[in-house]
């Protein structure tokens, strides 16, 4: 329809031609949706829990059916009831293409990132031990020995009385072979040579 003060001859937005079919419902209001999702999200998730489901199976099924109740919201006379059945149904089916292996292989949700934790100390640990190794295994056997076992605490002496040499010599293989490892530490700037 065409509004008679309008000369542009453009029809008004909020009017769909009679008979077309193809209008396009409301959206619920935010605060209405926000309503809804902070007083049921937890307890439809608990609700599949309780049911068997992980986790984030759980979590991806009530939303997904919330995404899909929100498409339908104005004809839903019980959003609850119906998102609580939805949710339901969508996990089983998730279940049954997982196991029938015909659809898709959703993993878990990493852990929430946390910026107080900038490193992770598994991973720090785990790459100082790959580095640790990566150095030792360029070192002469006697020196790289020497290191490996003060690394795990022993004394001079106790690797001494372990390895068959003295105390002097396993010493010196720890005072050289901390310096070459230094050495292969340190990047050499420029490509220069020490």
């Amino acid at each position: 329809m065409v509004d008679a003060d309008d000369s542009s001859g453009t029809p008004k937005p909020d009017s769909a031609p009679e008979g077309s079919g193809s209008s396009i419902p409301d959206p619920p209001p935010a605060g209405e949706i926000e309503q809804f999702f902070r007083t049921y999200w937890e307890s439809l998730v608990r609700g599949l829990l309780a049911e068997g489901a992980k986790m984030w199976e759980a979590q991806d099924a009530v939303a997904e059916a919330i995404r899909e109740a929100l498409r339908r919201w104005p004809t839903l006379t019980n959003p609850a009831a119906w998102v609580r059945v939805a949710a339901r149904s969508h996990w089983l089916k998730q279940r049954a293409r997982i196991a029938h292996a015909d659809g898709e292989v959703l993993v878990a949700d990493v852990e929430q990132y946390d910026e107080s934790r900038t490193t992770d100390p598994g991973l720090t640990e785990l790459e100082l031990e790959e580095w640790f190794n990566h150095v030792l295994d360029q070192l002469p056997p006697a020196r790289r020995e020497a290191l490996r076992l003060s690394a795990q605490g022993l004394t001079p002496a106790e690797i001494a009385a372990l390895v068959g040499k003295t105390p002097e010599a396993v010493r010196t293989a720890l005072k050289l072979g901390r310096r070459q490892a230094v050495e292969l530490w340190e990047p050499h700037e420029g490509g220069d040579d020490k």
